[in-house]
């Protein structure tokens, strides 16, 4: 592939043409799942050049008609410089490409090493500190208190003595979290353990411990999937250029999963709680916010802050906020869009994750086929499938059934 010399920060803006450049700058997705997928999209449409950097023998972005060329990398593990080490091997080929990383794994190598990668990449990703702090949920939720935003009721556990009085002051059941959820995943196949006794809160804490890893324990929000809200934005020094609302329908699994169905919608109640905790965290680029409504006392309690893209990216990209495209504007062209609205009532589904739960009586948690069924009807945009780009899904399809006979959690999970 062959790649023109990138313009400098003070370039004059343009138009939102690519190929009408003097330039063409790659876009270098690290990808192992929906996000990368959404994102290889979002800008291979615009015409940019998606070069795809993947770990992965099933990622989905690999096989997109926007992916102008894909590299296999060293799957990304801490403490481990094989990652950043192949990244820097790639300068030659692709110098002052943007980097961008749709995992929690790659995003927290790929700060570990911005300053070696920034000589020759352009990072759309945080710097160390903040990507840490934004995966440290104790920090997180710490943070969000300081700042006077609610949280729910969480414990970090100082040994095993604790954890009796801890239970019987957050109450059964309730939950254990990681302070780092993209290693818990890892190791348990998902991203928290809800218990309903001390002998189930104490074998929970023991295998985490035996892990290696800390974890939390958080009281349950009691309520539905419907429950769910998503904010994102994306921050330019203290601006914030463009932001995002989205009402989670379902989850899978139901009440402890990743989102399935979800639809855009404006719920300016958590506006200001997610500028704020993204100010407090320092949070630059792109970022999701997540929160959960408690009808105890009426507020939209903070869960979790993720300084990548989603498996949902795809939603607000078709209603009309391209996350990618505007951090790939600022960061090659140095200019942000005008303020522009969102539009509301478009459906997300990830098609084959609500078809499978929506066949069991788990996953209809009560609802009516109507219902179930309202998503599907309306406009909507899905996950994988696009006929204007259909490798992904063939390859997501051809591993429906040996999934299905699973418990449906793949590395996805991780990457929600």
């Amino acid at each position: 592939m062959h790649l023109v010399p990138v313009p400098d920060s003070g370039s004059a803006p343009g138009t939102d043409r690519v190929w009408g450049r003097s330039t063409v700058v790659p876009a270098l997705v690290l990808s192992n799942g929906r996000p990368g997928l959404a994102v290889t999209r979002g800008l291979g449409e615009l015409g940019v050049p998606v070069v795809v950097l993947s770990w992965d023998d099933r990622d989905l972005a690999s096989v997109s008609r926007y992916a102008v060329e894909t590299v296999r990398l060293p799957v990304p593990r801490s403490g481990d410089p094989a990652f950043v080490d192949a990244l820097l091997g790639l300068a030659d080929r692709f110098a002052g490409g943007v980097l961008i990383p749709t995992s929690d794994d790659a995003m927290l190598e790929v700060a570990r090493g911005k300053a070696e990668l920034s000589a020759f990449f352009r990072v759309d990703g945080p710097d160390w500190e903040v990507a840490r702090r934004s995966l440290d949920r104790l920090w997180t939720y710490q943070a969000a208190g300081a700042a006077g935003i609610p949280v729910p009721d969480t414990v970090m556990p100082s040994g095993r003595a604790d954890l009796g009085s801890i239970g019987r002051a957050v109450g059964y059941p309730c939950l254990v979290k990681p302070r780092e959820s993209h290693l818990y995943s890892a190791h348990f196949r998902r991203t928290l353990t809800v218990v309903r006794s001390e002998q189930e809160l104490l074998a929970a804490y023991d295998a985490a411990t035996d892990a290696g890893l800390d974890v939390l324990v958080q009281e349950l929000i009691p309520g539905p999937d419907e429950q769910g809200v998503h904010y994102d934005a994306y921050r330019s020094g203290a601006r914030v250029a463009a932001e995002f609302t989205a009402r989670t329908l379902r989850l899978a699994p139901s009440r402890f999963g990743v989102q399935r169905a979800v639809v855009s919608a404006d719920v300016p109640a958590v506006v200001e709680a997610g500028r704020a905790i993204n100010e407090t965290l320092g949070v630059q680029g792109f970022s999701r916010t997540e929160f959960a409504f408690d009808a105890r006392d009426g507020r939209y309690k903070l869960l979790q802050v993720d300084g990548r893209h989603h498996r949902a990216s795809l939603l607000p990209i078709r209603a009309g906020l391209n996350f990618p495209w505007i951090s790939y504007r600022e960061q090659v062209f140095g200019e942000l869009p005008r303020w522009r609205n969102a539009r509301t009532g478009l459906y997300w589904l990830d098609e084959m994750a609500d078809l499978a739960h929506s066949a069991t009586r788990a996953g209809r948690a009560g609802r009516g086929v109507w219902e179930l069924s309202r998503a599907w009807r309306g406009p909507r945009v899905f996950a994988v499938y696009d006929r204007h780009d259909l490798r992904p899904f063939a390859r997501l399809a051809v591993r429906a059934p040996r999934r299905a006979r699973g418990s449906f959690f793949d590395v996805e999970q991780a990457n929600a």
